[in-house]
């Protein structure tokens, strides 16, 4: 009797051996499957960490060769501790068991933390001009960014090794883009505060700059305030002080002004995440307080409003939120013109006597007034190249067979892109 052999792809000399392999293959995975996952994730996250490390020091790197450059002496191996010891500076959240009186609870520690802060930089650079200071210290706070980063990848990491853990594996399949994002942008928020140059989250303030035809008065501690007319109507315009990196307190400055003025209209103007599929730069109207943070600003802002029942609408500029930290983007800068149109006619069609326009943002970079703002735009003009010329390569390696099999071209890049 002729025998038949069965194999996997029939009765071909060879098949024999293909079978063999196939078993041998599949058991193999099955057995050493999850452990291959593993090991290829950590593998690939192992070297982001090494290059969001490299990040890390070169933050701190970034800042003592600033400060070099404004002390115009050596920085000292003291101050190089100092700064290495306060990345692991942290804010421990209060109790909110009972909602009530939370806000006046993280005002407090807020506020403790913001000494904290201004001590620190006393310290380390106690001959610097106040805008310099206020730059080095949101400068810090970039660095801390990535330094925190690192420590949350380097923790992930150890513990996926030590415990084979396959959850803790899907967290840094999912997180490991978004961070590495958050690191790069971090520390290119390092770079701008130090320059002074005005990142996304700035767009607030540079159109209430661009609005006013005067510096103003300084109505709370780096709040400025200045009289307008716009459509015939008394418009109070207000902004932090620029052009140090500076966010203010803008919820007592406006109690302040409400009880000199009696503000009857207000509008808001900030930065706001975009979806995906929007685009940078893209104009929006809402009602509310258009304000990010830990929201005791916005919450004071929003008491003002309910308790003299004084209508609130806002307006914001979407970007990503890497974009909020980095340099402001040409798309983002010129939905000024648009926002204002909106500002104005916001104005023209409200019934209300006296209105406050806010920006709200930090400052770095943006003058207090439309004179202050003459040399902007061509500072910008040389960034803004650079980051059109990025956006193109970036394109060009989504279309890659790279990209598609290892990720986004943002893991590969280390230009700061200015």
């Amino acid at each position: 009797m002729e025998l038949i052999q069965f194999g996997l792809f029939g009765p071909e000399e060879g098949s024999g051996i293909i079978n063999i392999l196939f078993y041998i293959i599949f058991i193999g995975f099955m057995l050493f499957g999850q452990k291959i996952m593993i090991l290829q994730t950590v593998w690939r996250c192992e070297a982001q960490l090494v290059k969001i490390k490299k990040w890390d020091n070169q933050a701190s790197e970034l800042m003592f060769k600033k400060i070099k450059q404004k002390t115009k002496k050596p920085v000292t191996k003291e101050i190089k501790q100092n700064v290495r010891n306060f990345m692991e500076f942290f804010i421990s959240s209060p109790v909110d068991i009972d909602p009530f009186g939370i806000v006046k609870k993280l005002e407090h520690v807020m506020n403790r933390s913001e000494n904290k802060f201004n001590h620190f930089i006393e310290k380390i650079v106690p001959k610097l001009k106040k805008e310099d200071k206020k730059d080095v210290k949101f400068a810090t706070m970039g660095a801390m960014g990535v330094h925190q980063v690192y420590k949350i990848l380097n923790h992930l990491i150890i513990t996926l090794r030590k415990t084979s853990n396959m959850q803790i594996m899907l967290i840094l399949q999912m997180y490991m883009p978004m961070l590495t994002k958050m690191a790069k942008s971090n520390l290119i928020a390092t770079k701008a505060f130090l320059d002074n140059i005005p990142v996304g989250d700035a767009i607030g303030p540079y159109i209430a700059a661009k609005m006013k035809t005067k510096k103003g008065v300084e109505l709370d501690k780096d709040i400025l305030v200045s009289k307008e007319k716009i459509a015939g109507k008394t418009v109070y315009i207000m902004k932090a002080q620029g052009p140090g990196s500076a966010l203010g307190k803008m919820g007592d400055a406006i109690e302040k002004l409400h009880k000199k003025e009696k503000i009857d209209y207000m509008i808001t103007i900030d930065a706001a995440g975009k979806m995906e599929g929007e685009k940078t730069g893209s104009v929006a109207e809402g009602v509310g307080v258009m304000m990010g943070g830990i929201g005791v600003e916005r919450s004071k802002i929003e008491d003002v409003g309910v308790k003299n029942d004084i209508p609130i609408d806002g307006i914001v500029v979407k970007m990503k939120s890497e974009e909020a930290s980095i340099p402001i983007k040409k798309e983002v800068f010129d939905a000024s013109a648009l926002v204002i149109e909106k500002i104005n006619n916001l104005v023209k069609e409200s019934d209300a006597k006296k209105i406050l326009v806010i920006g709200v943002g930090n400052t770095c970079g943006i003058g207090n007034c439309q004179s202050e703002l003459n040399d902007l735009k061509e500072k910008m003009i040389p960034i803004w190249k650079k980051q059109k010329k990025k956006e193109l390569e970036e394109k060009k390696k989504r279309k890659s067979l790279v990209y598609k099999i290892f990720g986004s071209p943002d893991e590969d890049d280390e230009d700061l892109g200015f």
